[in-house]
């Protein structure tokens, strides 16, 4: 992971009895005393990874802390290696994709297990993809279905694997034993499940360095497996502050509903806290505007306003919390406004809305089938700038005269014309 720039791994490795030696830490104090004691020290990592671990290295609190750190916290725990039989009975056996049984249960075939280098469980053996490992994104070596399986086929082979019984319901398995069995399924060597908000992994074998010391230098398959599997466990832990917005996408003129969920150092809604929000349009002008706790939903806060032009808009979220240190002040944001599309929604007749566009105009709605109807409304309905005036034409003997004297007029133009 050394090379991996968006994850920062900080180990706690023992190197004999009561010695520990401690990598990538921020601080001399970094888990000086051990595993976390305290919920806060805990909750600053996303993801957690266990491996060889006695069961009295933890005392009982702390492992009800992990269990919260999975649960509600949002963050990954992966087990790899071997469990000591004490863990059967505790909560790492309920966070975990698969069941844990002692070692005294299982079929003298099974039992022993990644220690014994000559028995059946610690034999050499080339892990198989299962069906959803296959096209599982923690276990890709590349893009095109038939390299992946080429790549994974010239892996070297493992050596040992740590016998659990069944997977849970909900429970994925991605890599399993090719030849042993337990309850009538292969053994599963790779599981993965979603708890509470968080998720767990388990890897039952502690020999996955063998697809790097048996593979030439230059070949990164170990590497990427390995980055792949603590991105997945990390990337769905929860964040102190998070912002998120009522739309993916806006349309110009439309409300903007930007809500900032807010955790204080125990993953709590924090109710107390201080949000002030400054968001800029697309031709750069700027507003600041106090957020509002949302009353219907702790630790939330809620801004709305309107989008009027098209562009990118940001915005970038203050937040003062009187609930301890640590918390990241500043959260940016940004979403996007498109031109308006309303015109092209719904774009059927819509009876009502002409109907009240015509009376408001002073004019009234026809359909195709009331069509003559109109015809006879326009001649009898006077508009705004008309009247209508009737008179008979009888009762006007000049107008009688002019018809009599244009019919005269026509009738000798015709014999002139010769065409009486």
């Amino acid at each position: 992971m050394e090379s991996d720039t968006s994850l920062r791994l900080a180990s706690y490795l023992r190197t004999g009895p009561g010695r520990f030696y401690r990598q990538g830490i921020n601080t001399p104090l970094e888990l000086s005393g051990g595993f976390p004691t305290r919920v806060q020290d805990l909750y600053q990592y996303e993801a957690i990874v266990l491996g060889d671990i006695g069961r009295d290295f933890f005392t009982d609190d702390q492992l009800l802390m992990l269990q919260d750190f999975v649960a509600e916290r949002g963050g990954g725990l992966l087990v790899a290696g071997m469990l000591d039989d004490a863990f059967v009975d505790s909560v790492v056996a309920e966070i975990l994709p698969l069941t844990l049984n002692r070692s005294d249960t299982l079929p003298a075939y099974l039992q022993g297990g990644i220690r014994r280098g000559g028995h059946a469980t610690g034999e050499l053996f080339a892990p198989r993809l299962t069906a959803a490992g296959e096209f599982s994104e923690l276990l890709r070596l590349d893009s095109d279905d038939a390299n992946n399986r080429r790549l994974w086929s010239e892996l070297p082979t493992l050596q040992g694997i740590y016998v659990t019984g069944r997977a849970k319901p909900g429970a994925t398995v991605l890599l399993e034993h090719p030849a042993l069995q337990y309850q009538n399924q292969a053994l599963p060597l790779i599981a993965t499940q979603r708890y509470g908000s968080g998720r767990s992994m388990s890897i039952n074998t502690a020999s996955t360095w063998r697809w790097q010391m048996l593979m030439s230098a230059e070949d990164e398959s170990h590497e990427r497996l390995w980055r792949q599997m603590l991105r997945w466990l990390a990337q769905g832990a929860m964040e102190r502050v998070s912002v998120n917005f009522d739309k993916p996408f806006y349309n110009a003129g439309d409300t903007v509903s930007v809500s900032v969920k807010v955790l204080d150092a125990e993953y709590k809604p924090d109710n107390n806290a201080s949000l002030w929000i400054q968001r800029s349009d697309p031709i750069g002008n700027s507003v600041d505007i106090a957020m509002e706790w949302d009353i219907n939903q702790d630790g939330t806060y809620v801004s709305r306003f309107v989008a009027a032009d098209e562009g990118v808009y940001r915005v970038l979220v203050d937040v003062a919390s009187a609930a301890g240190t640590g918390l990241e002040t500043e959260k940016p944001a940004a979403f996007v406004v498109t031109p308006s599309l309303r015109e092209f929604n719904n774009a059927g007749r819509d009876t009502g809305m002409l109907t009240r566009i015509a009376e408001i105009g002073g004019g009234r709605y026809y359909d195709l089938s009331s069509a003559q109807q109109m015809l006879n409304d326009i001649d009898h309905v006077p508009g705004a700038y008309s009247r209508e005036v009737q008179e008979d034409l009888w009762d006007r003997p000049w107008l009688l005269a002019l018809l009599l004297a244009l019919m005269c007029m026509d009738w000798m133009a015709r014999r002139y014309r010769g065409l009486s």
